[in-house]
């Protein structure tokens, strides 16, 4: 308790004081002490000897009291002080009833999502950007991902302490596991007596009529047939006591209505009055519903705009780091043999699989990848070079798990043709039931196994996939595929995403990723695949057909390659479609337009700069350039900015880049042969980042005009770089003022 302030210990001292027949001098001398850990002597002393009935009693005035308490130790404190739920709910058998069934509901859910697990969830090892609003925030227009927040790094487990009565956001990528960490978080709350509340957002896009929040309860997420007296009993619970409840909202980003302010509810609100589904939650998340209970909401980082001036607190998801990823690479390939170390060094070689190994879900797409790799060449050396071949090779590993009916290879296309064919049409359950019998074996790409909750109150057997991307692919796939998709239909669907987002912006979840897969299957090295699949699908002429295909998808990325009109998160988006397309002609008439690429005001990953250089490269004597205005930028982004081997201009601009940041960029540099003009003005180097970039005078032979202006440096830094000017007769202009 050394966390728990005076007056938290005084209280709980006190309540001791006045337990029944506790009296004597050793409590008057504690209490006159008034040093908190005699206080805490005294409590520990005492109910050492007490009787389990007070133990418990003062349990609940530890978890009511004190603050920061983790969460698994809270619930785990809870469990055993309420022994019996009528302690918490002690108003009717029905509540506690209802609280046991909801606690099994939970269970299980648990275990069919840990079943298949690779590692095991540790909230205290999960990293969280604990994030908190500017209170000038009113941005009409913000890039993806960075909402004008202040952030510290903290674990998931120190993040969740305090939520309690409070409003709380958690955003992330998808794969990220949100999903995951709130049936873990129920899991560890089913332990005690709350009642734990797991509402999924596309499970509520099935509820279009209006409902209570009582229906909601009693109908959807626990339907029984308990009776009205039983019912009632639990809503007067509810009402009396909304802090012993806990709503988790998972999975905003799938939610066909959007929250919006200007519907949200201002006077408390009747459980039983029939609303529209957003209302109902709206009203959770404005306290005009069950006021004082705990609300857990997941969702993009995009999403939270909707939600200003709701939140109590927010938490980003972090990526995983390099360690994190060996450490589930360890676990999916085991201890034995040489698999890990081989997938390991495959893995680390390539940018793609790297960055996508980030995520959890998408790590375990590389690992599969990996898998399918190693077995059908112990010695592979190769890996995919684009991230649509990745996940050709994921879904060749799927499929090669299927049952062979006869037909040999071809069974592969007729069953990828079957397959994408129904992924387009959402996925019905008849199609889900239909593959039960044989995706058992292989439910790791697929991902688990789901329930879903039909219209009548039955639950199915389902499954979903692992990530979004993986059904952007499969579409992909059938529109590169099918005869039934038109080139106008095609058109129609194709286009650059920004990742600047603005309020007004309808979600578009399902095609964040899509043109990247149709940009990656238009490329040479897919053409066999999609033969393959289209034969199966019946077109005629099938090389043409897709030849054909495949001339449309490039033929509409050349009038984008032309335009000197994108914005700079556009412009890298095409940079991406290009570097898919694996198409160097394209890189160049890109180039052509604008030979130096101008990059401002967003986030940067490695991936981004891995798409620029296979641009920048394909350049040949052309002279190019990269500018940075502004751009945040992980360290790992300079490592694959290595590879950007044909610059011959370089600019960064931001108060963000200081002389640690000088000090990397002049471990590369000398790496860029061509570079002949560097601009790194307006930055927030001091002396010692300057002498970085001085030593870069005599390493850079080609190098001849330096820009070093407007940033935190003394005379002195201007004395080093006078001196160092004498001995390097390549350099001819250095800006320093």
């Amino acid at each position: 308790m050394d966390n728990q302030s005076q007056s938290v210990i005084m209280l709980l001292y006190q309540r001791m004081v006045n337990d029944d027949g506790w009296q004597n001098k050793q409590a008057s001398s504690s209490s006159n002490a008034g040093s908190s850990a005699d206080l805490v002597k005294a409590l520990l002393d005492y109910y050492r000897s007490a009787n389990a009935a007070k133990c418990r009693n003062f349990l609940q005035s530890v978890c009511m009291l004190c603050e920061d308490i983790p969460m698994h130790l809270e619930a785990r404190l809870m469990s055993v002080a309420c022994s019996e739920y009528e302690q918490i709910w002690s108003f009717s058998t029905a509540s506690a009833n209802y609280v046991l069934e909801g606690r099994n509901l939970l269970l299980s859910r648990w275990k069919r999502l840990t079943d298949r697990l690779v590692k095991a969830v540790e909230l205290d090892r999960v990293w969280v950007n604990f994030r908190n609003f500017r209170p000038m925030f009113s941005p009409q227009l913000e890039p993806d991902g960075d909402y004008g927040f202040s952030e510290s790094k903290v674990t998931m487990e120190t993040f969740l302490r305090g939520c309690k009565g409070k409003v709380t956001f958690l955003v992330g990528q998808a794969g990220s596991g949100k999903t995951l960490l709130m049936s873990c978080l129920g899991q560890q709350w089913a332990n005690a007596s709350y009642l734990f509340v797991f509402l999924e957002f596309r499970q509520l896009n099935q509820l279009s009529r209006s409902l209570s929040l009582s229906e909601l309860l009693f109908q959807h997420y626990l339907p029984s047939n308990r009776g009205n007296n039983a019912e009632k009993a639990i809503v007067d619970c509810l009402l009396s006591n909304p802090e012993k409840s806990c709503w988790v909202l998972d999975g905003y980003d799938e939610f066909l209505w959007k929250i919006k302010k200007h519907r949200m509810p201002r006077d408390l609100l009747n459980l039983e009055e029939p609303l529209p589904v957003a209302d109902l939650i709206s009203g959770l998340m404005t306290r005009q519903l069950l006021p004082g209970s705990t609300v857990v909401v997941t969702c993009r980082a995009r999403d939270i705009v909707d939600f200003y001036n709701l939140s109590d607190k927010v938490g980003e998801l972090l990526e995983w780091d390099q360690n994190e990823i060996k450490e589930y690479v360890h676990h999916f390939f085991g201890v034995e043999g040489k698999s890990y170390f081989e997938a390991t060094k495959l893995l680390l070689s390539s940018q793609h699989l790297l960055a996508m190994s980030s995520l959890p879900a998408l790590c375990n797409i590389c690992c599969i990848c990996l898998k399918h790799l190693l077995l059908k060449d112990r010695n592979a050396t190769q890996v995919p070079s684009t991230l649509t071949q990745v996940y050709l090779t994921a879904v060749a590993a799927f499929l090669s798990r299927l049952p062979d009916q006869g037909g040999g290879d071809n069974r592969m296309s007729i069953y990828c043709f079957v397959f994408i064919h129904h992924v387009h049409n959402r996925m019905s359950i008849g199609f889900t039931l239909y593959y039960t019998s044989f995706i058992n074996d292989s439910a790791t790409f697929l991902s688990c196994q789901v329930e879903l909750r039909c219209h009548d109150g039955t639950l199915v057997n389902a499954y979903s996939f692992i990530h979004l991307t993986v059904q952007e692919f499969l579409a992909a796939l059938r529109i590169m595929t099918s005869h039934k998709v038109s080139d106008a239909q095609l058109k129609k669907r194709f286009s650059l995403k920004t990742r600047w987002t603005t309020k007004s912006d309808q979600k578009t979840p399902f095609t964040d990723s899509l043109y990247l897969y149709v940009c990656g299957l238009a490329s040479p090295n897919c053409t066999q695949v999609l033969v393959e699949v289209a034969r199966a699908s019946g077109v005629k002429g099938v090389q043409n057909w897709v030849r054909k295909r495949q001339d449309l998808v490039l033929r509409l990325l050349r009038p984008l390659c032309h335009s000197n009109t994108l914005t700079g998160p556009k412009l890298l988006q095409l940079c991406n479609c290009i570097q898919e397309s694996q198409d160097y002609e394209l890189a160049q008439q890109a180039l052509r337009t604008r030979p130096t690429l101008e990059l401002r005001n967003f986030r940067l990953v490695p991936n981004d700069i891995d798409a620029l250089a296979f641009v920048v490269n394909s350049a040949a004597d052309q002279a190019v350039g990269l500018d940075f205005g502004a751009c945040s930028m992980e360290p790992e982004c300079l490592d694959a900015l290595s590879r950007c081997q044909c610059i011959h201009f370089l600019s960064f601009h931001s108060r963000k880049y200081n002389d640690k940041f000088a000090e990397k960029l002049s471990c590369i540099l000398p790496g860029f042969p061509n570079l002949r003009k560097l601009d790194l003005s307006d930055n927030n180097l001091q002396d010692d980042g300057i002498g970085h970039v001085v030593e870069l005078f005599t390493k850079l032979p080609n190098l001849s005009s330096v820009k070093l202006g407007r940033n935190n440096s003394s005379l002195q830094a201007l004395n080093c770089i006078v001196e160092k000017m004498g001995s390097c007769l390549n350099i001819l202009q250095v800006y320093a003022e």
